[in-house]
This record gives structure tokens, C-alpha cells and sequence, in this order.
């Protein structure tokens, strides 16, 4: 399909809501939650996490309900970056069973693997409109040590069976149209979507799956009463026998046991102009997303209207709305010669939820409860094969085949001077870049 770009901002400023909201085709239309209602599973949270696993419930047969307390993609889904990334952020497939013994490393590894391949044949399965492009994402190197290193990266996942290789330093620049790197770590399964439109995409395939999905629900309190679950929001309540918890940071306002779990990364999205021919022929001419290894890190992809997309993290040096346009200005100028003069049309803060061993992590509440965990800024492909997953085995009523083994929450020693953690490495590597 062609799609028509959008017409250029004037000279109003960006606007401040994620690109997302404004090329996302509408989602369907929830009721708020108005009456007591029973099910055999609740789902809470309607991002990628509680959407995929109130589908897959609901196509084995489970009854379902889910509450978001907004619309679906609102808050981290929503203001992401879009970017289907399979691949670990701090481990490898060799390094993570020093983490949790060879053959949990293993699970994981192949879970992971295959998060993108789940995205798109989920997207293709129920034809959803999403501006899907798998063309691959790239991890570029900035030093010749870091390409050695992910040359054995590489040489791992493919001895695994997964379509990942390296690029050498004069192809990746000419990929990306950045001459910086010396390399990338290339993962041909993964790629790019619009976040808004696929979590919508998937809230139509539950609601025809049988699943009934509530917006504007927000869960007050969340007890035990008996040998059921009861949520209570300010229209209605709803009993049931297991619930999961999927609304990522706000899990710690559900059970206690979740508070002090995450850390906060905020992250400034941007969006660029429309690029024009000349600079489509210089950026990304074959498509393709990516991320670099450098501390004060860089992404970029494009849209289906020609919109570079990027990132930066949130730090203590760049502080205030003209402040970030600023920085996206330069960061764009910095790593693209063909955009000496950038102009961002949308800018916006995203949120991404950090676990401390940056791994997905499933909590288990007893009672029936567990709670999805596993954001870590890769959370499109890691959430759909948790939801997918977690669905399977509370169908079967067998966790076996979980690749996330279910453990008790802990809660981060120190936790409000932690939260700052990652705003002060970011301001350190900023300082340095």
C-alpha cells in the first residue's frame, strides 16, 4: 500500500504527541467497565503484554477479561520507538547461562530469538495494518574491539540456528548513511512497526477471539477474597480465578510485592520531516532499524511516510522542552551528513521499565497471579512471546514451557536513589559523547 506523507508541521513547533497517534488507524471502540462481571482470567494492562496474552487466551477457549485504565497503547507501548529488536541488551547466548545455567540460558536464548519472527506472523496472521517492515535490525559497532566482539555475537546466534550475521564497516555505513562505524551486528528477523497500531491490531483480534477488553478502567484495588481475584474500578468490578499483571511500571500500584522492582529509563523519541529523495537515497536506502553500543546511545529507523525516528536518553543535561528539540537537531546533524539542518515534527518522552538483571522477568504472586515484568527498552518482541506464552500455560495449567522462569519478586535495595541511576549514567555519558 502507498502511503501519502503528512503534511509538514509549520513553524509552531513539533507537536508532543508520539508520531504514532497521528499515522495509527483507529482501534476499536472498548466500553468502560460498568457492572460486576466474573471470567477465569483477568488480564490487566492493555500494552503489548496484557493485549497478546488476553488473544491467545481467548483463542484457546479461556474466558477473559482484560482492564487498561486508559486506551490500548496508551503510555510505554504507545511512545515507543517502534523497533523489533531480538537480541539481548547486556548478554549473548554463550553468556547467559553463566546467568541462569546452560539450560535456561538455551530456553531463553531461542525465546528471544524468536520474538521477531512472533511480531510478524502475528501481524500477518490477523492482517494487521501496523507499518510492519522486517528489514532487519543492526547493532552498529563504534570500535574495532566492539566488531570483534560482535563478529562472535554473530557467529553464537547463528551457530543457534537464527538468521543473525556482522556487516562489515564500509557496507554498514553505506546502509546506514552514518560513517562513524567501524561494523553491525545484523538481525534479519527483526526490523520496525508502528507500536499504537499494532497493540490496536491485536485488541481487534482478541475482541473477535471472544475476549472482553475494557478501557478507561483503571484498577483501584486488587484483592484476594476466597479463592478468587477481585478488582475493583470506579464503573464495575471483576472476579476471577488467576490474574495477570501486565501494565508494566504501574504493576507496583496492583500487588505490593512489585513495588521497587524496575527502574525508570525516560527517553526522548523524535521524529523528523519527511526526509526528501535525496537524503532517502543517503539514509537507510534499504530500510532497516538500529541501535549502537555507545553509552549515550543512537537509534534510528523510518516510517511509512518517510520520518526519521529517534531516540536519546533522558539525562540531567539536557533539561526542558526547547532544550530537547535542540539536542534532537543535533544529534541528527551529528550522525547524518545528509541532514545538515534537521526539522523535528514531533518529539515526545517515552518510558521504558528496567529490571535490574535486564532480562525479561515473570513474577509469581501465588495465588493464580503472576505479573509480566520484561520491558528493558526490547519490549515489542519480548512482551508478544511472553503473552503468547504465559497464555499457553495457563490454558494447559502447565508452566513447563515458559522459556521466563516464574520466581518471587525482590524488591531494588535502596530504590529511590536507584530510580536515579540511570538519569546520572546517562548525564555521564552524554558528558562524554
Amino acid at each position: 500500500m502507498r502511503h501519502q506523507p503528512i503534511p509538514r508541521r509549520d513553524g509552531d513547533g513539533p507537536a508532543t504527541t508520539p508520531l504514532w497517534v497521528a499515522t495509527a488507524p483507529a482501534g476499536p471502540q472498548l466500553p468502560t467497565l460498568a457492572a460486576d462481571v466474573e471470567a477465569d482470567v483477568l488480564v490487566i494492562g492493555g500494552g503489548i503484554a496484557g493485549m497478546t496474552t488476553a488473544l491467545h487466551l481467548a483463542e484457546a477457549g479461556v474466558d477473559t477479561v482484560l482492564l487498561e485504565a486508559g486506551q490500548p497503547g496508551d503510555r510505554a507501548t504507545g511512545w515507543s520507538g517502534g523497533l523489533v529488536a531480538p537480541d539481548y541488551i547486556r548478554h549473548t547466548p554463550e553468556t547467559i547461562g553463566s546467568v541462569l545455567g546452560r539450560e535456561r540460558g538455551e530456553r531463553l536464548s531461542r525465546m528471544i530469538g524468536n520474538s521477531a519472527r512472533a511480531v510478524f506472523d502475528l501481524i500477518e496472521r490477523h492482517g494487521i495494518a501496523c507499518e510492519a517492515r522486517q528489514d532487519g535490525f543492526f547493532t552498529p559497532a563504534h570500535s574495532e574491539s566492539l566488531s570483534q566482539n560482535q563478529r562472535s555475537y554473530a557467529a553464537q546466534w547463528s551457530a543457534r540456528g537464527f538468521d543473525v550475521s556482522f556487516v562489515e564497516g564500509a557496507e554498514a555505513r553505506r546502509r546506514f548513511g552514518v560513517e562513524r562505524y567501524c561494523g553491525a551486528l545484523r538481525f534479519g528477523e527483526g526490523g520496525s512497526i508502528n507500536p499504537l497500531a499494532y497493540v490496536r491490531g491485536i485488541a481487534g483480534a482478541a475482541l473477535a477471539a471472544g475476549a472482553r477488553l475494557f478501557a478507561q478502567s483503571p484498577v483501584e484495588t486488587l484483592d484476594r477474597v476466597g479463592d478468587r481475584w477481585v478488582a475493583r474500578t470506579p464503573g464495575g468490578t471483576v472476579s476471577a480465578r488467576r490474574v495477570v499483571l501486565a501494565a508494566n511500571g504501574a504493576n507496583a500500584t496492583l500487588h505490593p510485592a512489585m513495588r521497587r522492582t524496575a527502574l525508570p529509563l525516560h527517553v526522548v523519541q523524535f521524529a523528523s520531516a519527511p526526509l526528501d529523495p535525496d537524503q532517502r537515497r543517503s539514509i537507510l536506502p534499504e530500510g532497516g532499524a538500529f541501535t549502537d553500543k555507545m553509552p549515550y546511545l543512537f537509534t534510528a529507523r523510518l516510517d511509512a511516510h518517510g520520518h526519521l525516528v529517534s531516540a536519546f536518553p533522558v539525562s540531567f543535561m539536557v533539561r526542558g522542552a526547547k532544550a530537547h528539540v535542540r539536542e534532537a537537531k543535533r544529534r541528527l546533524a551529528q550522525h547524518f551528513a545528509a541532514m545538515p539542518q534537521p526539522q523535528i515534527d514531533y518529539i515526545w518522552e517515552g518510558l521504558a521499565w528496567v529490571n535490574p538483571s535486564f532480562l525479561p522477568e515473570l513474577y509469581d504472586l501465588g495465588d493464580g497471579a503472576l505479573a509480566i515484568q520484561a520491558c528493558n527498552g526490547r519490549g515489542i518482541g519480548i512482551n508478544t512471546q511472553l503473552g503468547i506464552e504465559v497464555a499457553a500455560a495457563i490454558a494447559a495449567n502447565n508452566r513447563d514451557a515458559l522459556s521466563v522462569q516464574p520466581r518471587a519478586p525482590h524488591p531494588i535495595r535502596l530504590h529511590g536513589g536507584a530510580s536515579l541511576l540511570p538519569k546520572m549514567l546517562m548525564s555521564m555519558a552524554y558528558l562524554s559523547n
